[in-house]
């Protein structure tokens, strides 16, 4: 079975900007003229791809699906085309999208695919910094290629390799004289309850937010309150303490990815450099 490329093209366009007036825009055809093509498409593949709402479109698990054939599609192509414009050049080009959280994207993800950027300069890079929970839509909808996460999960559709470990300590100013005020992203992070109750259960507290690892390590540094950090953020500084350098909890650091039958040179070389890496930072 072949599908029109006209028809693929509309819907991979309506799907990455979310929005039938935006995409016929890009197109420059008609709203009638894309809604006939997504249509087609659909009845060739006798599926739902795309359901329309008041804030655009949402994709159904089949419209996921296409969405990351598409963007495989697209790299591949460019991929091969790039080789037969100009085979001399042995530069990696393309796009690359990495989400994870903050703890672990600027102190090991960055550093681990440093030198592969600066070796090709023509690699495009996005870093998506979100929160834990936000990170299996991301790249369920196609939004990030690579996700960082902390979790094992069984997935078929999935590759998953384990590239480190936080390990998670408890910290606060020097000679801080505070009470029992721990800071945390937000509401939702469990990070402090997880680790008190493994280490201090008794122990009666109040929670502060700051958004980030970093902010959290900006307020202990001020005197505003503990924190539970990853001990590969705070070494070398001299401003902070560990409570009790043997309390520790440790978190895997995995990448994740859909299964592809192939996959780009530059694809590839991220995932390899990012396993490479990491497990010399996080180890």
């Amino acid at each position: 079975m072949s599908l029109s490329s006209i028809y693929l093209d509309a819907f991979y366009v309506c799907a990455q900007v979310g929005h039938f007036t935006k995409a016929s825009g890009k197109l420059a055809i008609t709203q009638s003229a894309l809604s006939q093509r997504i249509k087609n498409l659909e009845d060739e593949l006798s599926v739902t791809l795309l359901i329309r709402d008041p804030s655009g479109v949402k994709l159904t698990e089949a419209g996921m699906q296409l969405l990351r054939y598409c963007q495989q599609k697209e790299s591949l192509e460019n991929e091969a085309i790039q080789a037969i414009l100009d085979p001399k050049n042995l530069c990696l080009n393309g796009v690359i999208r990495i989400g994870g959280y903050s703890s672990v994207m600027k102190s090991a993800i960055l550093p681990a695919i440093a030198a592969l950027i600066k070796q090709n300069p023509f690699i495009k890079i996005y870093f998506i910094s979100r929160e834990m929970d936000e990170l299996p839509h991301l790249l369920r909808n196609g939004e990030i290629d690579f996700m960082i996460y902390d979790k094992e999960m069984n997935r078929e559709d999935l590759v998953s390799k384990k590239i480190g470990i936080e390990r998670n300590v408890l910290i606060q100013k020097k000679n801080y004289t505070g009470g029992e005020v721990y800071l945390d992203h937000d509401e939702e992070d469990q990070t402090t309850k997880k680790y008190l109750s493994k280490f201090n259960p008794k122990v009666k507290f109040e929670r502060s937010y700051y958004d980030d690892s970093y902010g959290i390590i900006d307020a202990v540094k001020l005197g505003l309150g503990k924190a539970v950090i990853p001990i590969h953020l705070i070494k070398s500084d001299k401003e902070l303490v560990i409570v009790n350098k043997e309390n520790q909890m440790q978190n895997s650091v995995v990448l994740y990815y859909y299964k592809q039958d192939f996959y780009t040179k530059l694809q590839s070389a991220i995932i390899d450099s990012l396993v490479v890496g990491c497990r010399i930072i996080l180890n």
